[in-house]
């Protein structure tokens, strides 16, 4: 009783800064949002996000899953990410601390940077003008100002997992372990427009909001004499984006407002064990409020949990993955054709330690 006293002490005051934070400054605040369509070293780990990896990284925690891993252990992960061929970098980096095994604390950030963004003059008359008069028409832009677009994103998340059993229906049956997990995010998002050699932005935007997620993990499979499940079903439900917002944008001193909506991902997964072949499979699928009718679906492989393999197939655009893993340290690649370039490809890698 006085342990799980103390527990309720240490998160308690955690998950209140969290929603504190959230809170403040919220309504006031603008934001762009798009950037965070775009994935993360797990949140498009190669499975079209459909399913998160069994690796446990430490970008986890935007899948908001019920398990995460032993606890007392850190996780340091440093991602990168060219975003559309040269014309953008990205760079990923998350700390992860599970306090006791059944509680995660996360820290995430982001920078993002597209640069030769030409600020182009307002074409004069109409298109018919244009067509039918070269005078209208526009000259050869050798002057136009360059702009670099930096975004900037933190996040602290807290998640807590709790577990209970599926009563028994009968006498001959067994009672089936569920862990339920409960999380929270607040992030920050900053974006400028710059020039080259000018320190204030033409085009500022910046959000405080909050993200909320629940999953509910059986394991189907459970041995109460091994503590091993060989076959485990999760559903997960997130929303993002849940504060009130509206985007704001500045350009020459014009001013332009946006509602921003939040969004919505709910997903299930089945994983089933192999033993002797010492692998494990993981089959899903996840719909999303800003994709398709149609869900987006994915498959993660492992051998002895050092070697990983993904695939997956979402919004008519194929992904692929592959880990290798070995004791506290792993490497990841992830690639999916993508709408907004002719590939988005990310190479991540984690060290773990107690």
């Amino acid at each position: 009783m006085h342990a799980a006293r103390t527990d309720g002490a240490r998160i308690v005051p955690l998950l209140f800064a969290i929603v504190l934070l959230c809170l403040v400054g919220a309504r006031a605040e603008q934001f762009a949002g798009e950037p965070w369509l775009e994935g993360a070293s797990v949140v498009d780990n190669g499975t079209s996000s459909a399913i998160p990896s069994r690796l446990h990284t430490a970008t986890q925690f935007q899948d908001f899953p019920a398990d995460f891993g032993d606890g007392k252990t850190y996780r340091l992960e440093m991602a990168t990410l060219p975003v559309f061929g040269d014309m953008g970098q990205s760079w990923n980096g998350a700390m992860a601390y599970t306090l006791d095994g059944r509680t995660q604390l996360s820290v995430a950030g982001k920078v993002e940077t597209i640069g030769d963004i030409q600020s182009r003059p307002l074409l004069n008359g109409s298109r018919e003008d244009r067509l039918n008069d070269p005078g209208f028409r526009p000259v050869a832009c050798d002057g136009c100002t360059m702009y670099t677009d930096n975004v900037y994103m933190t996040s602290l998340n807290l998640i807590r997992v709790f577990r209970t059993e599926f009563p028994r229906i009968d006498i001959s049956s067994r009672e089936i372990p569920i862990e339920f997990g409960l999380g929270v995010t607040a992030k920050y998002y900053l974006e400028e427009l710059v020039q080259p050699d000018v320190t204030s932005g033409d085009f500022l935007l910046q959000n405080m909001n909050m993200d909320l997620g629940a999953s509910m993990k059986f394991l189907w499979g459970w041995d109460p004499i091994s503590k091993v499940s060989d076959r485990d079903i999760k559903v997960q439900f997130s929303g993002l984006e849940l504060l009130p917002t509206r985007q704001q944008t500045t350009i020459d001193d014009q001013v332009g407002y946006e509602d921003m909506t939040y969004r919505w991902r709910i997903s299930a997964d089945w994983e089933e064990a192999f033993p002797d072949w010492q692998s494990i499979f993981i089959v899903g699928f996840t719909q999303k409020s800003e994709g398709s009718s149609i869900p987006a679906f994915g498959a993660e492989w492992d051998f002895k949990e050092m070697l990983f393999l993904r695939g997956g197939f979402d919004d008519d655009f194929i992904s692929a993955g592959a880990s290798m893993a070995w004791r506290w340290i792993s490497f990841h690649y992830a690639f999916r054709h993508h709408a907004l370039g002719n590939s988005l490809y990310q190479v991540s890698g984690q060290v773990t330690w107690p």
